[in-house]
C-alpha cells in the first residue's frame, strides 16, 4: 500500500510539475509579446514627440543647418529617454532607443542639396517586430505633417562609423541620405527599396503589411533601422 501510495504521489508531483513548467512557459511568453508591444511603441511616442518639438522649434527658420544630435540635445527638442548620459552626469552627446541602439539626427535637403531645409531622423537596431509595426504605422499623409519620405531597411552588410558619442553606429548618411533624397525628388521607387512616400501610388505611408514584411527582413535580431525625413 505504501508502494503505491508513493507511486502515486510521484505521478502527481511530476504532472504538478509539467503544469507549472506549462504555465511558465506561457508567462514568459505573454512577457515577451507584452514587452516588444510597449518598445514598439515608445518608439512611436519617441518620434513622434520629437518631430513635433523639432519642427516647433525651427518653425520660423529657413533651415535645419547644423542640427544633429548634441544640437537638438542642448536645445531641449529630444526626448530625455534617448538621451545617453555619462559617468559625470551630463548627456555624452549620444543618443539611444529603447532597443538599446543608436539614434541619428542630420539637416537634410528637399529640392535644393545647399539648402537643409530638412531633417531626417534614424532608428537603429531595432526588433523585426518593431519595424513592421512602425512602418505600418500611419505618420501622416497631408502636407501640414511634414513627412517627405519613410525608409525602412535592414543594416546587414552596412559599414559602421564612429558617431563621436559611446556607440558605433551603420553609416546612414551614406545610406539612408541618398535614398531618401533621391525618393522625394523624383518618383517612388519599387517595393524592394523600402521607402515610402505619403500618397505614393507604390509604396505609401502607411506601407501595407505585405510591403512592411520584406522591408523589414532583418537577416540577424535586432538590425532593423527606420528614418523619417521631414521638412
Amino acid at each position: 500500500m505504501r508502494n503505491n501510495q508513493s507511486g502515486r504521489s510521484m505521478i502527481e508531483m511530476l504532472g504538478v510539475l509539467a503544469i507549472i513548467g506549462v504555465l511558465s512557459v506561457g508567462g514568459i511568453a505573454g512577457y515577451s509579446k507584452a514587452m516588444a508591444k510597449y518598445r514598439s511603441n515608445k518608439v512611436m511616442e519617441q518620434i513622434s514627440m520629437f518631430v513635433t518639438n523639432t519642427r516647433t522649434m525651427y518653425a520660423q527658420q529657413q533651415t535645419y543647418m547644423n542640427l544633429g544630435n548634441t544640437m537638438a540635445i542642448d536645445m531641449g527638442i529630444v526626448p530625455d529617454d534617448l538621451i545617453v548620459v555619462g559617468t559625470d552626469g551630463n548627456p555624452t552627446g549620444a543618443l539611444r532607443n529603447v532597443f538599446g541602439g543608436p539614434v541619428q539626427i542630420a539637416p537634410s535637403y528637399v529640392n535644393d542639396e545647399a539648402d537643409k531645409s530638412a531633417f531626417i531622423l534614424s532608428f537603429f537596431n531595432m526588433s523585426r517586430d518593431a519595424c513592421i509595426a512602425i512602418a505600418t504605422s500611419d505618420w501622416g499623409a497631408g502636407s501640414s505633417s511634414g513627412l517627405l519620405a519613410m525608409h525602412v531597411y535592414s543594416e546587414d552588410g552596412l559599414t559602421t562609423v564612429d558617431t563621436g558619442g559611446t556607440m558605433d553606429a551603420p553609416a546612414e548618411a551614406a545610406a539612408t541620405d541618398t535614398v531618401l533624397n533621391a525618393i522625394t525628388t523624383a518618383d517612388a521607387g519599387s517595393e524592394d527599396t523600402g521607402v515610402a512616400v505619403p500618397g505614393d501610388a507604390t509604396i505609401s505611408v502607411p506601407m501595407r503589411i505585405d510591403q512592411a514584411r520584406t522591408a523589414c527582413g532583418c537577416a540577424n535580431k535586432n538590425t532593423c533601422a527606420v528614418s523619417w525625413k521631414y521638412y
